[in-house]
Protein backbone atom coordinates (compact mmCIF):
# COMPACT_ATOMS: atom_id res chain seq x y z
CA UNK A 1 0.00 0.00 0.00
CA UNK A 2 2.12 2.99 -1.23
CA UNK A 3 1.42 5.45 1.71
CA UNK A 4 5.03 7.00 2.45
CA UNK A 5 3.87 10.23 0.94
CA UNK A 6 0.54 10.59 3.32
CA UNK A 7 2.55 10.09 6.81
CA UNK A 8 5.28 12.87 6.45
CA UNK A 9 6.38 14.65 9.39
CA UNK A 10 4.55 18.54 9.29
CA UNK A 11 4.07 20.85 12.35
CA UNK A 12 0.42 19.95 13.11
CA UNK A 13 -0.74 16.60 11.88
CA UNK A 14 -4.56 15.21 12.03
CA UNK A 15 -5.77 12.34 11.52
CA UNK A 16 -9.48 12.11 10.58
CA UNK A 17 -12.17 9.07 10.07
CA UNK A 18 -15.30 9.42 8.99
CA UNK A 19 -17.79 9.74 6.69
CA UNK A 20 -17.94 10.90 3.34
CA UNK A 21 -21.18 11.92 1.99
CA UNK A 22 -22.44 13.42 -0.98
CA UNK A 23 -24.86 16.68 -0.09
CA UNK A 24 -28.18 16.80 -2.02
CA UNK A 25 -30.35 19.96 -1.07
CA UNK A 26 -33.23 20.91 -2.28
CA UNK A 27 -34.97 24.79 -2.45
CA UNK A 28 -38.18 24.70 -3.75
CA UNK A 29 -40.92 22.35 -5.66
CA UNK A 30 -41.78 20.73 -8.65
CA UNK A 31 -40.31 21.92 -12.14
CA UNK A 32 -39.30 25.41 -9.94
CA UNK A 33 -36.84 23.45 -7.45
CA UNK A 34 -33.09 24.20 -7.61
CA UNK A 35 -30.77 21.27 -6.81
CA UNK A 36 -26.81 21.69 -5.58
CA UNK A 37 -25.08 18.87 -4.95
CA UNK A 38 -21.64 19.56 -2.68
CA UNK A 39 -19.22 17.29 -0.87
CA UNK A 40 -20.23 16.55 2.56
CA UNK A 41 -20.28 13.81 5.49
CA UNK A 42 -19.26 15.51 8.89
CA UNK A 43 -15.86 14.34 9.25
CA UNK A 44 -15.45 15.28 5.78
CA UNK A 45 -16.45 18.72 6.86
CA UNK A 46 -13.92 18.52 9.92
CA UNK A 47 -11.31 17.54 7.65
CA UNK A 48 -11.93 20.21 5.17
CA UNK A 49 -12.15 23.07 8.22
CA UNK A 50 -8.72 21.62 9.19
CA UNK A 51 -6.99 21.82 6.04
CA UNK A 52 -8.31 25.40 5.67
CA UNK A 53 -7.24 26.36 8.99
CA UNK A 54 -3.44 25.09 8.55
CA UNK A 55 -3.50 21.49 9.74
CA UNK A 56 -1.75 19.23 7.48
CA UNK A 57 -4.77 16.36 7.63
CA UNK A 58 -5.07 12.48 6.43
CA UNK A 59 -9.21 11.88 5.71
CA UNK A 60 -10.01 7.92 6.70
CA UNK A 61 -13.17 7.49 5.06
CA UNK A 62 -15.30 5.57 1.82
CA UNK A 63 -14.74 6.78 -1.42
CA UNK A 64 -14.14 6.11 -5.04
CA UNK A 65 -10.82 6.13 -6.73
CA UNK A 66 -11.09 9.79 -8.43
CA UNK A 67 -13.10 11.31 -5.45
CA UNK A 68 -10.10 12.52 -3.75
CA UNK A 69 -8.93 14.15 -6.90
CA UNK A 70 -9.99 17.34 -6.16
CA UNK A 71 -9.91 17.33 -1.93
CA UNK A 72 -7.22 20.04 -0.35
CA UNK A 73 -6.38 17.22 1.77
CA UNK A 74 -4.50 13.75 1.44
CA UNK A 75 -6.96 10.64 2.02
CA UNK A 76 -7.10 6.80 2.18
CA UNK A 77 -10.13 4.42 1.54
CA UNK A 78 -10.54 2.39 5.08
CA UNK A 79 -11.03 -0.46 3.03
CA UNK A 80 -11.21 -1.25 -1.08
CA UNK A 81 -14.68 -0.96 -2.60
CA UNK A 82 -16.53 0.83 0.44
CA UNK A 83 -19.53 3.38 -0.62
CA UNK A 84 -19.88 6.53 0.62
CA UNK A 85 -23.41 8.02 0.94
CA UNK A 86 -25.97 10.19 0.27
CA UNK A 87 -27.56 12.75 1.94
CA UNK A 88 -30.73 14.92 1.11
CA UNK A 89 -32.00 17.79 2.58
CA UNK A 90 -34.15 20.51 2.20
CA UNK A 91 -33.32 23.73 4.42
CA UNK A 92 -32.70 22.17 7.91
CA UNK A 93 -35.53 19.45 7.46
CA UNK A 94 -33.67 15.50 6.57
CA UNK A 95 -35.83 14.11 3.71
CA UNK A 96 -33.35 10.80 2.94
CA UNK A 97 -30.00 9.91 4.10
CA UNK A 98 -28.40 6.74 2.05
CA UNK A 99 -25.83 5.82 4.59
CA UNK A 100 -22.19 5.50 4.19
CA UNK A 101 -21.20 2.06 4.15
CA UNK A 102 -20.05 0.52 7.84
CA UNK A 103 -16.75 -1.35 7.69
CA UNK A 104 -13.98 -2.41 9.87
CA UNK A 105 -10.43 -0.64 9.07
CA UNK A 106 -7.63 -2.34 6.71
CA UNK A 107 -5.41 -4.13 8.92
CA UNK A 108 -2.50 -3.40 7.00
CA UNK A 109 -3.41 0.93 7.30
CA UNK A 110 -3.83 0.13 10.74
CA UNK A 111 -0.26 -1.37 10.79
CA UNK A 112 1.47 1.39 9.08
CA UNK A 113 -0.73 4.28 11.57
CA UNK A 114 0.24 2.65 14.80
CA UNK A 115 3.65 3.71 14.09
CA UNK A 116 2.68 7.70 13.49
CA UNK A 117 2.30 10.05 15.76
CA UNK A 118 -0.80 12.92 15.50
CA UNK A 119 -1.54 16.17 17.32
CA UNK A 120 -5.28 15.64 16.79
CA UNK A 121 -7.28 12.32 15.56
CA UNK A 122 -11.13 13.19 15.17
CA UNK A 123 -13.51 10.52 14.34
CA UNK A 124 -17.13 10.58 14.02
CA UNK A 125 -19.22 7.27 13.89
CA UNK A 126 -20.61 7.57 10.14
CA UNK A 127 -18.78 4.48 8.99
CA UNK A 128 -19.23 2.68 12.19
CA UNK A 129 -18.35 2.34 15.78
CA UNK A 130 -15.67 -0.14 15.20
CA UNK A 131 -13.88 1.24 12.96
CA UNK A 132 -13.46 4.61 15.52
CA UNK A 133 -12.57 1.83 18.24
CA UNK A 134 -10.16 0.46 16.14
CA UNK A 135 -8.58 3.47 14.97
CA UNK A 136 -8.23 5.16 18.52
CA UNK A 137 -5.00 2.64 18.73
CA UNK A 138 -3.20 5.52 16.71
CA UNK A 139 -0.98 7.62 18.89
CA UNK A 140 -2.25 11.01 19.20
CA UNK A 141 -2.09 14.36 21.49
CA UNK A 142 -5.72 15.11 21.57
CA UNK A 143 -8.45 12.58 20.63
CA UNK A 144 -11.69 13.79 19.64
CA UNK A 145 -15.06 11.92 18.91
CA UNK A 146 -18.04 12.58 17.49
CA UNK A 147 -20.46 9.97 17.99
CA UNK A 148 -22.65 10.62 15.24
CA UNK A 149 -24.61 9.63 13.75
CA UNK A 150 -26.44 8.44 17.17
CA UNK A 151 -27.50 5.13 15.64
CA UNK A 152 -24.23 3.86 15.26
CA UNK A 153 -23.29 4.25 18.84
CA UNK A 154 -22.65 1.15 20.96
CA UNK A 155 -22.17 2.15 23.77
CA UNK A 156 -18.82 3.63 25.54
CA UNK A 157 -16.97 0.17 24.52
CA UNK A 158 -14.23 1.09 22.58
CA UNK A 159 -14.06 4.69 22.87
CA UNK A 160 -12.27 4.81 26.37
CA UNK A 161 -9.08 6.38 24.71
CA UNK A 162 -10.99 9.45 23.22
CA UNK A 163 -10.49 12.99 25.09
CA UNK A 164 -13.53 14.77 24.25
CA UNK A 165 -16.72 13.52 23.04
CA UNK A 166 -18.73 16.25 21.11
CA UNK A 167 -22.15 15.05 21.48
CA UNK A 168 -25.54 16.28 20.48
CA UNK A 169 -28.06 17.51 22.64
CA UNK A 170 -30.88 14.53 21.69
CA UNK A 171 -28.39 12.03 22.64
CA UNK A 172 -28.14 10.20 25.92
CA UNK A 173 -25.25 10.74 27.71
CA UNK A 174 -23.93 10.30 30.92
CA UNK A 175 -23.91 14.39 32.24
CA UNK A 176 -21.47 13.52 34.76
CA UNK A 177 -18.35 12.11 32.40
CA UNK A 178 -16.16 14.93 32.33
CA UNK A 179 -15.48 14.56 28.47
CA UNK A 180 -18.51 15.34 27.77
CA UNK A 181 -19.46 18.47 25.27
CA UNK A 182 -22.91 18.92 24.50
CA UNK A 183 -23.51 21.06 21.16
CA UNK A 184 -26.73 22.78 20.25
CA UNK A 185 -25.96 24.08 17.03
CA UNK A 186 -26.79 27.43 16.92
CA UNK A 187 -27.80 27.74 20.42
CA UNK A 188 -24.03 27.05 21.68
CA UNK A 189 -22.56 24.30 23.99
CA UNK A 190 -22.78 23.03 27.48
CA UNK A 191 -19.49 21.99 29.17
CA UNK A 192 -19.33 20.59 32.91
CA UNK A 193 -22.80 22.36 33.48
CA UNK A 194 -21.65 25.46 32.54
CA UNK A 195 -23.78 27.55 28.81
CA UNK A 196 -21.45 28.70 26.33
CA UNK A 197 -23.65 30.75 24.10
CA UNK A 198 -22.78 32.72 20.88
CA UNK A 199 -22.75 36.74 20.51
CA UNK A 200 -26.12 36.45 18.19
CA UNK A 201 -28.30 33.19 17.83
CA UNK A 202 -28.72 32.17 14.33
CA UNK A 203 -30.37 29.13 12.47
CA UNK A 204 -29.90 25.62 12.81
CA UNK A 205 -27.47 24.80 9.95
CA UNK A 206 -25.99 20.93 9.08
CA UNK A 207 -22.49 21.66 9.29
CA UNK A 208 -22.36 24.20 12.29
CA UNK A 209 -21.33 21.42 14.72
CA UNK A 210 -18.30 20.21 12.58
CA UNK A 211 -16.98 23.82 12.35
CA UNK A 212 -17.08 23.93 16.18
CA UNK A 213 -15.34 20.50 16.71
CA UNK A 214 -12.65 21.58 13.81
CA UNK A 215 -12.02 25.05 15.81
CA UNK A 216 -12.02 23.87 19.26
CA UNK A 217 -9.96 21.10 17.77
CA UNK A 218 -7.22 23.28 16.51
CA UNK A 219 -7.07 25.57 19.04
CA UNK A 220 -6.77 22.43 21.84
CA UNK A 221 -3.76 21.79 19.59
CA UNK A 222 -2.76 25.18 20.08
CA UNK A 223 -2.38 25.35 23.38
CA UNK A 224 -5.37 26.85 24.44
CA UNK A 225 -7.77 25.59 27.57
CA UNK A 226 -11.04 23.20 26.84
CA UNK A 227 -12.78 26.30 28.18
CA UNK A 228 -10.70 29.16 25.76
CA UNK A 229 -11.00 26.40 22.91
CA UNK A 230 -15.06 26.29 23.49
CA UNK A 231 -15.93 30.09 23.71
CA UNK A 232 -14.16 30.54 20.16
CA UNK A 233 -15.52 27.57 18.83
CA UNK A 234 -19.20 28.78 19.61
CA UNK A 235 -18.27 32.15 18.50
CA UNK A 236 -16.99 30.73 15.14
CA UNK A 237 -19.60 28.08 14.88
CA UNK A 238 -22.83 30.61 15.83
CA UNK A 239 -21.31 33.10 12.54
CA UNK A 240 -21.91 30.28 10.32
CA UNK A 241 -25.52 29.79 11.82
CA UNK A 242 -26.03 33.39 10.66
CA UNK A 243 -24.89 33.25 6.66
CA UNK A 244 -25.63 31.02 4.34
CA UNK A 245 -22.12 29.68 2.87
CA UNK A 246 -21.07 26.00 2.86
CA UNK A 247 -18.78 25.07 5.27
CA UNK A 248 -15.92 25.75 2.81
CA UNK A 249 -17.01 29.02 1.59
CA UNK A 250 -17.61 30.01 4.87
CA UNK A 251 -14.09 29.17 6.26
CA UNK A 252 -12.26 30.05 3.33
CA UNK A 253 -13.95 33.68 4.16
CA UNK A 254 -12.65 33.87 7.72
CA UNK A 255 -9.30 32.11 7.71
CA UNK A 256 -7.75 35.41 7.31
CA UNK A 257 -9.15 37.36 9.81
CA UNK A 258 -8.33 34.38 12.63
CA UNK A 259 -4.98 34.29 14.64
CA UNK A 260 -4.57 31.13 15.51
CA UNK A 261 -4.97 29.63 11.61
CA UNK A 262 -1.35 27.77 11.24
CA UNK A 263 0.67 29.73 8.54
CA UNK A 264 3.19 28.41 6.11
Amino acid sequence: MPVTDFTERSKFRALVLGGYLEDVEVSGSGHKASIVKTDGGSAFNVATSLSLLGAEVLFLSCFGVCDSDRWSFRSIPVMPDCAHGIFLFSGSDVIAVQKPQPVDVNQELVGILIDEEYDLLYSTLEIGQQAASVISSVKSRIKVVDPSPFHEFKGLDGLGKYDFILANEYMSFEKSDSRLIIKASEKGVNFAGKDYLPPVVGKNRFGSGDIFGSVFSLLLMNGASPEEAIGEAVKVSGEFCSQTRSVEQFMLGIRGSLNYVIRG
